[in-house]
């Protein structure tokens, strides 16, 4: 596929940033996006990954499912297209969002810049499919609004329109956490917001506010206030807080020796708890990613939607999608979909339905 094919992309239109009229950068990037050469898309996701300061990994993913030989071929010719001519592709992206960022400074009053422009393509199984990906990524600095410490983001895509197929994805720090959200998104989890099409957003839309995440002080200053105006001593009840974290500690430390029992004493309180339970599995922040996902399936019976592991982890789509692309190369799992869903299971689980 040569580059003038190419142009099809939805580039063309999708980040033209000089309108007729006024424009802004959401009423640009919410042209069809669907057309890819003589492909036509799948899904078209666009991401926004802000940082601290404002500035976002900027990224549009254009996913389309290869069901033949016939589009697996056209996707490698593509493929090979954009390896051996990157720079005109960068090129052209990097105008279009040039002329986009330009708008969305108009519109804002905010000053902004883009930079380092990317594009890449692959192809990867995606529970129990085939997928070709191009993904375009640019570094856009003051995609968002910093004022006293929150973040408000959403004003430089005023006006986007997502047709059927497009999702539009914001994605902040761990150190923040959602304040307000204008409108209610399709889906969300700790870290990110996902808006579906069809959706026309209404002016001042999306709006996202976010707060710096409180730390652990004010929560123990307001445990104790609230104890003494119960009539709570508050040392009494921080021995009990001590005693049970050296309770718990003692317990971790009998459960990693079980055998060491010959200086301990008959002790026979403690080994009730070893009982019922068996050995104490590992602390989840010290499993692997992988590791996580099969401890997950293990305890509800091997098998699960990809949005349960989502919601159960407090991952990202975007991470979860990842780490069980890996896992099922490595055929740690099997992948594959009963109707809308995603499903996920351990290779030795039933095929009993979710």
């Amino acid at each position: 596929m040569d580059w003038g094919s190419f142009r099809a992309l939805g580039l063309t239109v999708l980040l033209l940033g000089v309108l007729a009229g006024p424009a802004t950068a959401g009423t640009t990037l919410g042209s069809d996006t669907q057309q890819i050469g003589e492909m036509e898309s799948d899904l078209v996701i666009i991401s926004a990954d802000v940082a601290e300061n404002g500035t976002a990994t900027f990224q549009i993913e254009y996913a389309i499912r290869l069901d033949d030989e016939n589009d697996s071929q056209a996707f490698d010719e593509l493929a090979n297209d954009i390896e051996q001519n990157e720079s005109a592709y960068v090129s052209r992206f990097a105008d279009r969002m040039q002329n986009t960022v330009s708008a969305a400074e108009t519109s804002t009053g905010r000053s902004m810049t883009v930079r380092d422009f990317g594009v890449t393509a692959r192809t990867s199984p995606t529970l129990g499919n085939q997928y070709g990906t191009v993904t375009y990524t640019a570094t856009w600095e003051n995609f968002a609004n910093v004022t006293n410490g929150d973040i408000q983001v959403g004003d430089a895509l005023a006006g986007l329109f997502l047709d059927e197929e497009t999702r539009l994805r914001i994605e902040w720090p761990e150190t923040y956490q959602r304040a307000t959200v204008d409108p209610a998104p399709t889906g969300s989890s700790a870290g990110e917001v996902v808006w579906e099409g069809p959706r026309q957003f209404e002016t001042g839309q999306p709006a996202l506010t976010l707060e710096p995440t409180p730390t652990t002080s004010p929560d123990l200053t307001t445990t104790e206030t609230t104890a003494a105006e119960d009539g709570l001593p508050w040392v009494p009840i921080g021995l009990i807080l001590l005693a049970l974290v050296l309770l718990g500690g003692w317990y971790v430390y009998r459960g990693t020796e079980p055998e060491a029992t010959d200086s301990a004493g008959p002790v026979t309180e403690p080994a009730e708890p070893k009982a019922e339970s068996g050995e104490p599995s590992p602390p989840s922040e010290l499993l692997s990613n992988e590791e996580r996902v099969e401890q997950y399936l293990a305890s509800v019976g091997g098998r699960a939607k990809q949005q349960e592991i989502v919601e159960a982890l407090d991952w990202t789509e975007a991470k979860t999608s990842q780490v069980l692309s890996d896992m099922s190369e490595a055929d740690e799992i099997e992948k594959f979909r009963i109707g809308r869903e995603n499903v996920v299971k351990l290779p030795e689980s039933s095929d009993e339905s979710v």
